[in-house]
């Protein structure tokens, strides 16, 4: 959060060179990657031999000691059986004059596959995006994008981004850039338009929540566009508010494009949650920015998700309780999940829950600086149900050594990803690298249908 600031401040920095309001022209940007025709979907597993039982038991499992596989080369994890393949090559596919030490997937809370599974989004460590076949795992060239690219929830071959204050579109068609919509009427003195890294737009990519910084990078208004119309449907201006009350870690609104979440920098005290007057910690919103209503004190690393019953839920660490929560977003009811064990080691997680065709499920990847694991969610990538101690599906060791000391291991992060129908998950992995940046991304894949195969 405050460390992806650090290291991508450079390219807001000649975002915000430009006068506030000001729009570049259509085609700015140099024409990229150019797809003739669309790349089948994978239509066969990666790994021929037969899938193993899914593993969801909880005895502690170390991570092996392995050699880095190659690229592009399915093989099978060989603690939990899921079958894995490693999709970059940080040497190999990187273009010319791109610095990035590693390759990566973009954040556990955004969606990297196309509409209809046929492409990935992947992130060098400079801020350069490349397109990936989903079926062959090559990579197919390099796209011209700024900040926070999300692709279109209809049609495969659009990209949508943030630059300064308009939101853009890329067309894998044409290799051209397009304005969807400058904001700077909206939110006269701002300088940049965005969720701030780690929002995305409804489910059905009608909907996006916003928020437009100025020059202190300060929440000046919050921001609810319908993209079906193309106009600002709710505005907030947060302009006459006190500073601390104007810093946003992120923002984003609900699957299904009801609610505006907004994760504060400041966390309310004990026992106390934000109101609209003074907001703090988690506040949410109704679709209109009204009613604004404090729901939970403090944040952890989170994500919202529909639960089995399709409704609006955000699944987070609850720093308070030690446990994976869940909070019902209409309701603001909490339910634990499951027991966070910090007692051996303080383990970072992230939490995805972008599977919205298969409600009721999420998966998280957790890392730390150790390469043994002293508890069943060290060091790993799972899957988990979605209702109070729920099953648990056991995917893969990460392979990863983050050290919190170490600036650069914040690419080593797992951050794993799902796909819409969780049948792919992405995650991040150094290979034991620590301190070098030197990530690569590797996927594992589920057989479909395999919620139904458990116990």
């Amino acid at each position: 959060m405050k460390l992806r600031l650090l290291l991508l401040i450079p390219l807001l920095a000649m975002a915000a060179c430009a006068p506030p309001g000001t729009a570049a022209p259509v085609d700015e940007a140099p024409a990229g990657l150019v797809l003739a025709t669309l790349p089948p979907a994978p239509s066969a597993p990666l790994c021929a031999d037969p899938q193993p039982a899914l593993v969801t038991g909880f005895e502690v499992r170390h991570p092996p000691r392995l050699d880095e596989p190659a690229a592009r080369a399915p093989f099978r994890d060989p603690v939990f059986g899921s079958c894995l393949v490693r999709i970059t090559d940080r040497r190999a596919d990187p273009a010319a004059g791109d610095e990035s030490p590693g390759l990566k997937n973009e954040y556990s809370r955004v969606q990297s596959f196309n509409a209809d599974g046929s492409l990935i989004l992947v992130r060098g460590a400079e801020a350069t995006w490349y397109v990936y076949a989903s079926a062959t795992l090559q990579p197919l060239g390099q796209v011209p994008l700024d900040a926070e690219p999300r692709w279109s929830a209809n049609d495969p071959l659009i990209i949508y981004y943030s630059s300064e204050t308009r939101l853009m579109s890329y067309d894998l068609r044409t290799g051209t850039t397009s304005t969807v919509h400058d904001f700077s009427e909206e939110a006269p003195g701002s300088v940049m338009v965005w969720t701030r890294y780690e929002g995305s737009p409804s489910a059905d990519g009608r909907y996006w929540g916003l928020m437009a910084e100025d020059a202190d990078w300060l929440a000046g208004f919050y921001i609810i566009f319908d993209m079906q119309s193309n106009i600002v449907i709710a505005s907030r201006d947060l302009r006459g508010w006190p500073a601390d009350e104007r810093e946003a870690d992120s923002v984003t609104i609900s699957p299904l494009g009801n609610f505006f979440l907004v994760q504060m920098d400041k966390f309310c005290g004990y026992g106390a949650l934000g109101t609209e007057e003074h907001p703090c910690g988690l506040m949410v919103y109704d679709r209109d920015l009204k009613n604004g209503r404090g729901l939970l004190r403090i944040v952890g690393h989170s994500d919202t998700a529909l639960d089995a019953q399709g409704g609006e839920v955000f699944v987070y660490q609850d720093i308070d309780t030690d446990n994976l929560s869940m909070l019902d977003l209409a309701t603001g009811n909490i339910t634990p999940l499951w027991p966070l064990d910090f007692s051996h080691t303080g383990f970072g997680l992230h939490i995805s829950g972008r599977a919205y065709n298969l409600p009721g499920w999420v998966v998280i990847s957790t890392h730390d600086g150790d390469p043994s694991s002293y508890t069943w969610m060290d060091d790993s990538v799972f899957a988990v149900e979605l209702e109070p101690g729920g099953r648990v599906v056991r995917l893969a060791h990460t392979q990863s050594l983050v050290d919190e000391s170490q600036e650069h291991d914040y690419w080593a992060e797992p951050q794993a990803s799902v796909n819409a129908d969780f049948t792919r998950v992405l995650f991040t992995t150094n290979w034991g690298r620590s301190g070098t940046g030197e990530v690569e991304m590797y996927l594992i894949e589920l057989p479909p249908g395999w919620s139904g195969q458990l116990p």
